[in-house]
């Protein structure tokens, strides 16, 4: 992608950088000119004072120098002010924009993305694209424009040997091209196996516990090994060619170059078609020529190598957000008829000819065999998946056909595996109802039966519960998780395996709560627990993605046997 491409992209519905943009622009030029005084000063020096013997105009020459250096300070130090405010201000502006889009990414399109992904393109790779103002941008231009007034100024001096000593520039800059593109390959792989890594690292403190009690230490040792074993090929590959190029640029301005016009000036000055004082300027303009070639070149070079990173970053803030309308939904009667769904890359339906109702103030449990589609459907009535076929109504909308702000707005979700952050109690409920007050915080605890233990603690309510709520049991976690549901107080709640975790006592406790809440809500719950079922009004049994029965456990107790095989099987155990 051509710089100007990328400055569209990354620029994009971002504002408030323009302005120190055109700040920096401005001294850029400021720096340029007073850059090109000092050549000119020494080109007086070595013509009027040096050869022409000319004394009294060497004390001007010395105070352009210092006015010059004085001035070059001061440019110096303002941009530097607004190259600060550029990359402060871009990048909150652009993580926020990135954490916003993916935000609002549909749950398939989120999926795409692995965690480790998602990190390295809104910490990294948003660094990265921050600097290509500056450096890509307005570096790269300035070196452009610097080595062409140069090149005129070595024109008016002696244009043979300028002529001559240009050939050097399109074969250089033509080689580090051929060596950033072998470098942009290599580091596309190397992001790829990156993140890989960074998705594994995740995943490994992410799961600390889990590996530690079924001492998988070993293996996830060897695994990381593993990716850096695919890593270090990669990353010495990639180095290796921005290298090259650079060694390359800095060998030919320090050695191909500066022979060259060493020999061809000599001769030039041999022959009697040059003469030494400006032969000595030409060599002192050419050598800063050619040291802006050097600085375009390694530009090329790095602008190749971060072009992959910058890529990622433009590639996200592209992707396609969830653009369905937020609507609000008045009814609290759920709707399924003809479901069908059936995950990416299989051949068979996870769930076929699902049909049910669940109205108002009524509790309906959703039993069946492990793989049988149960979580499958919890995640369908919230939106995180979408059928290929039926329809699911809420209040009579379709879901597919609203944002997932409108059917949250509706639907809370307890899972067996409560999302908990490592905050406090008191902020992790809060993240349902953001001004709650004490008080509502306490009894959503105690209706939740966790308010006997937040007692316990020294700090209550503001005790820290650490990444995933690991400082506490997985019971206390659902317990939790459940006060925060009761705290959203949404007319639609579902409870996927919420109480397995849950003493018999402590059930008892809470399905007595969610029976008083039932009164006014629409309640659905997977569940594997004897107990939980039977606390239900009706019991809906899938069957390998089919609803193979859906009545009242005294009915289904007598004449279905598929109910009567499943609790035989798995109920009676719990």
């Amino acid at each position: 992608m051509s710089r100007r491409a990328t400055f569209k992209a990354l620029t994009r519905d971002i504002g408030g950088i323009r302005k120190p943009l055109l700040a920096l622009a401005l001294f850029k030029l400021w720096n340029l000119l007073l850059g090109l005084i000092p050549l000119l000063l020494y080109s007086r020096l070595v013509g009027r004072v040096l050869v022409g013997r000319n004394l009294h105009e060497l004390w001007l020459i010395i105070a352009g120098y210092l006015g010059t250096f004085l001035l070059t300070t001061i440019g110096i130090a303002a941009s530097k002010r607004y190259s600060n405010q550029l990359l402060l201000k871009y990048d909150l502006r652009i993580k926020h924009k990135l954490l916003n889009t993916v935000l609002h990414l549909d749950y398939e399109d989120f999926s795409r993305y692995s965690i480790g992904d998602v990190r390295s393109r809104i910490e990294q790779d948003a660094a990265v694209a921050g600097r290509f103002f500056t450096t890509h941008i307005l570096e790269f231009i300035y070196s452009v424009v610097y080595a062409a007034a140069l090149a005129v100024i070595l024109l008016c001096y002696d244009w043979r040997i300028a002529l001559l000593s240009f050939i050097f520039v399109p074969v250089s800059l033509w080689t580090v091209h051929h060596l950033g593109e072998k470098s942009r390959m290599a580091g596309e792989e190397l992001w790829t196996l990156q993140n890989a890594y960074d998705s594994f690292l995740h995943r490994n403190l992410q799961n600390w516990k889990d590996i530690k009690a079924n001492h998988l230490e070993e293996a996830q040792l060897a695994e990381l090994n593993g990716h850096y074993s695919r890593i270090r090929p990669v990353w010495f590959r990639n180095q290796l060619y921005l290298h090259l190029g650079v060694t390359y640029s800095f060998f030919t301005k320090n050695f191909i170059t500066q022979l060259f016009i060493y020999f061809i000036g000599g001769l030039f000055v041999i022959k009697g078609y040059s003469q030494v004082g400006v032969m000595l300027v030409f060599i002192s303009f050419y050598g800063q020529f050619f040291g802006f070639i050097e600085s375009i070149s390694n530009g090329m070079m790095n602008y190749r190598k971060d072009s992959v990173n910058i890529s990622k970053v433009i590639e996200l803030l592209a992707a396609e957000t969830d653009k369905r309308p937020y609507k609000h939904i008045n009814g609290s009667d759920v709707d399924v008829q003809q479901l069908r769904f059936r995950y990416e890359g299989n051949d068979s339906f996870a769930l076929e000819d699902i049909s049910f109702t669940v109205g108002k103030g009524e509790h309906l449990a959703i039993a069946g065999p492990s793989g049988s589609g149960k979580s499958t459907l919890a995640k369908l009535l919230t939106g995180q998946l979408r059928p290929q076929g039926g329809t699911i109504s809420i209040g009579g909308i379709d879901v597919t056909s609203v944002n997932s702000a409108s059917i949250s707005a509706k639907v809370s979700i307890v899972v067996q595996e409560p999302v908990l952050f490592n905050m406090s109690i008191r902020e992790n409920l809060l993240l349902a109802k953001p001004g709650a007050t004490g008080a509502e915080l306490i009894e959503c605890c105690r209706r939740a039966s966790i308010h006997p233990f937040i007692e316990t603690l020294e700090h209550g309510l503001d005790t820290v519960i650490g990444e995933k709520g690991m400082k506490l049991s997985g019971g206390q976690k659902q317990r939790l998780s459940i006060a925060r549901a009761i705290l959203q107080d949404r007319d639609i709640i579902i409870f996927d395996e919420s109480t397995s975790a849950l003493d018999s006592g402590n059930e008892s406790d809470i399905l007595a709560e969610l029976k008083s809440l039932s009164a006014g809500k629409t309640m659905i719950s997977i569940a594997h627990r004897w107990s939980t079922i039977q606390a239900c009004d009706r019991i809906m049994v899938l069957q390998a993605g089919r609803v193979v029965a859906c009545d009242t456990h005294e009915n289904l107790s007598r004449h279905s046997e598929e109910y009567h095989q499943l609790f035989q099987s798995q109920y009676k155990a719990g």
